[in-house]
């Protein structure tokens, strides 16, 4: 059996003979050292970066006044309602909006308060007639036949201008039709329908302002009144809305 020399083992030392040296013990050191250092700088850099993100200005819209339950988010735009600000990331709420043109169509889904920051979940894409009426507006709903109604050509959130032909009163107007008004929402119009005039009767509502509801009821009961369809854009508008035509005689 061989024995290995003493001279053998010259320049062949382990890893503990390393360590047990001082200068292997400094080198560990060292290296711990800058891991630290490296892990305590990247931990204080995302620190940072999280301090700044959460006292970041971020731009949000509170309510106010109080906007009651079913209210029209576009009414509420409308009418000023809502006011921007902004607020430190961290007090940022969830789902908070920076721009209310997000909530075209919505209404409130419960009362928002004054100061209360507005997000996606306060509203909800359920519209009814109600929650689009605000101050003087007013629904009014009257009966037209196919023809006269633009039945199935007149959809609901188009805007119309309103026709009135009377065939009763003085012999001046007898034969007249009145442009009563110009440019009114369509709340709800009936579905298609065939015939001509004087075929099936149904409803059609439109909103209109507390002043021009007594005009069109009238219209309706005492004439006969159309509904005239106007281009979705850079519709003209004449300056009055109250002229009468009568046709001449032969």
């Amino acid at each position: 059996m061989e024995v290995a020399s003493p001279s053998s083992k010259i320049g062949r030392r382990s890893p503990g003979d390393v360590l047990s040296t001082r200068g292997g013990a400094l080198a560990v050191a060292t290296v711990a050292a800058i891991l630290a250092g490296i892990l305590l700088f990247a931990f204080v850099q995302r620190y940072r970066s999280n301090q700044n993100a959460s006292s970041a200005a971020t731009p949000v819209f509170v309510a106010r006044s109080l906007i009651p339950q079913g209210s029209s988010a576009d009414v509420v735009a409308s009418e000023q309602l809502l006011q921007r600000t902004t607020l430190r990331g961290s007090q940022v709420q969830a789902g908070a909006i920076a721009d209310p043109a997000v909530l075209h169509g919505e209404v409130a889904a419960t009362n928002i308060y004054p100061g209360q920051q507005i997000t996606a979940a306060d509203f909800t894409p359920a519209a009814t007639i109600a929650s689009q009426l605000t101050a003087d507006q007013r629904a009014l709903s009257i009966p037209v036949d196919a023809s006269h109604g633009l039945t199935g050509l007149v959809h609901t959130g188009e805007y119309v201008d309103v026709l009135a032909s009377y065939t009763g009163g003085s012999a001046a107007a007898r034969g007249s039709v009145t442009r009563l008004l110009q440019d009114v929402l369509v709340l709800s119009a009936p579905s298609a329908a065939s015939g001509g005039i004087g075929s099936t009767t149904s409803n059609i509502v439109l909103r209109v302002s507390e002043h021009d509801a007594p005009g069109l009821a009238y219209a309706a009961d005492n004439g006969k009144v159309w509904i005239v369809m106007r281009p979705p854009l850079g519709a003209s508008q004449a300056a009055s809305s109250g002229t009468s035509t009568t046709p001449s005689g032969p």
